[in-house]
């Protein structure tokens, strides 16, 4: 067993990386993910000395000039944003422990580089790397440096650890749910059912003020400057089991854990959450549930409760078609109770996931959970407009085995839905991001393009060998897009003013 010469009081800094985006497909968002805040929160719980800093923002001696705004382009043409690696590493000095979010591949070269650059200048410190990104690119980044990967859920994890460094040990290949640059691979045994155990987010260990003044949330939605937001998450889990999402494969006897059960707070863990984010001076709050209408009446319960508070919902982020539907004759109609109460707590946007117009291709990527003939897509667009909110709809082209036939079908569709009422049509590339069960098929199939690297994979670019020819659908995204939306739309997205113009 390694040892340290001591024991101590181990110092830990959670960070989120700079950012790097491409400025052809809109502006940047500070990520701020809730991951961090309830690590930091499981942190101080107990006793544990713990700062979060956000790279892409900086901390308060650093201003958003010189950080989110100062934009430089990287030989690749994609632009990265935030503080410089000198700066990152004179933040770092003071601690012991340096955790890192890696939630999406399209931040793989950020994180990496940050990985290095700390691991060559200060090699004893413990770098700890989570989220689906870290777990599903390991080797790359045990290479780049990380000790240790969080493999689940970690705010019991993390106590863990530094418990651990407490006792003068550094030998973690016990713990459940980690993975260790040695080569240990530690499934996570137990998930936290209880979701009231979880301790409470440290939402004011955020530069919020920063985030504010950015105006760029998580999931968009609010047109004014300067907006009071945060996101908050209710319920963990997913019903559904969609080829292309993470949560596919966190199901029993995986190294995560089963993290797709279906988990939720209590109706009064809620109500305390919404209270210290109002006393934090938040007007909106961004919902992150991966399925937050899985139980309709409680979510009606915590949209008026919202409502009451005087705060309202900017969005949220797991909506389903399925869930805002109802039986109604044999048929499934409008859910207008559960619309009329998400009107009332304040959304002003939703985004409605059609994602194909052949339900072949529903049934066999997306769980079938949209049903095209029973679903009244139409109905739910048509009310949500009466009801004031602004309505997106989410279409995606590119799965494996589709046909032309079947990509003709969504794009008309996206079209009747547009002349139904809808705002906004997204058109999206099928990407098989790691950690889904479309990238194993992927992999296994050999279907991904050559000369790919992960971390260019994203949504308005093909990335794997399709049986309609990539410049095709690369045409139906472009100038489909551009034909499907509005003119002011087309500007908005491309200018990235209207909800958020800095």
């Amino acid at each position: 067993m390694k040892k340290i010469r001591s024991k101590i009081e181990p110092k830990f800094l959670l960070m989120y990386s700079p950012q790097i985006f491409d400025k052809r497909f809109g502006a940047i968002k500070p990520e701020g993910s809730l991951g961090l805040i309830y690590l930091a929160s499981a942190l101080r719980n107990k006793d544990f000395e713990v700062s979060i800093l956000d790279a892409s923002v900086g901390n308060d001696d650093y201003t958003l000039e010189e950080t989110f705004f100062n934009e430089k382009i990287q030989p690749n043409g994609l632009v990265r944003v935030g503080m410089n690696i000198k700066d990152i590493l004179s933040e770092v000095v003071d601690h012991d422990v340096i955790g890192i979010s890696s939630i999406f591949t399209a931040q793989t070269r950020m994180v990496e580089e940050v990985v290095v650059a700390i691991k060559k200048e200060y090699p004893d410190k413990i770098i700890i790397l989570g989220g689906i990104s870290a777990k599903s690119q390991m080797s790359l980044f045990f290479n780049a440096g990380a000790d240790l990967i969080c493999l689940s859920e970690a705010e019991e994890t993390i106590v863990e650890i530094g418990e651990l460094l407490r006792k003068g040990e550094r030998d973690f290949s016990k713990i459940d749910g980690v993975a260790g640059k040695e080569g240990f691979v530690n499934p996570r045994l137990k998930i936290i059912q209880n979701l009231d155990e979880l301790p409470i987010p440290a939402w004011d260990m955020l530069p919020l003020k920063k985030y504010w003044e950015i105006a760029r949330p998580h999931g968009g939605g609010l047109k004014e400057g300067n907006v009071a937001y945060a996101s908050a998450m209710f319920s963990r889990g997913c019903p559904f089991k969609c080829h292309f999402c993470h949560i596919s494969k966190e199901l029993e006897g995986s190294i995560t854990g089963n993290t797709r059960k279906y988990r939720m707070k209590s109706i009064d863990r809620v109500n305390e959450e919404i209270r210290i984010m109002k006393s934090l001076g938040v007007k909106y709050v961004f919902v992150e549930d991966d399925s937050m209408l899985a139980k309709k009446a409680r979510a009606k319960t915590i949209f008026l409760k919202i409502a009451e508070m005087g705060m309202e919902l900017a969005g949220a982020n797991g909506i389903n078609l399925a869930h805002l539907c109802t039986g109604t004759g044999g048929k499934l109609g409008v859910d207008e109770s559960l619309l009329e109460a998400m009107a009332a707590a304040g959304f002003k946007r939703l985004q409605y996931p059609v994602e194909s117009g052949s339900q072949r291709v529903l049934d066999k990527y997306c769980s079938g959970k949209l049903n095209l003939e029973k679903h009244d897509v139409v109905g739910l667009i048509k009310k949500a407009k009466q009801l004031g909110m602004e309505i997106g709809g989410n279409y995606i082209f590119g799965y494996p085995d589709e046909t032309i036939f079947e990509m003709i079908k969504t794009f008309n569709l996206a079209r009747k839905h547009m002349d139904a009422g809808l705002d906004s049509a997204n058109f999206n590339f099928l990407t098989p991001f790691p950690g889904t069960m479309l990238h194993d098929y992927v992999v296994e199939n050999k279907l991904l393009l050559p000369n790919l690297h992960i971390a260019d994979m994203d949504w308005m670019r093909p990335s794997m060998k399709t049986k309609v020819p990539g410049w095709i659908i690369k045409l139906i995204i472009t100038r489909g897009w551009r034909f499907v939306n509005n003119p002011a739309r087309i500007n908005r997205i491309k200018g990235m003013t209207y909800y958020y113009g800095h």
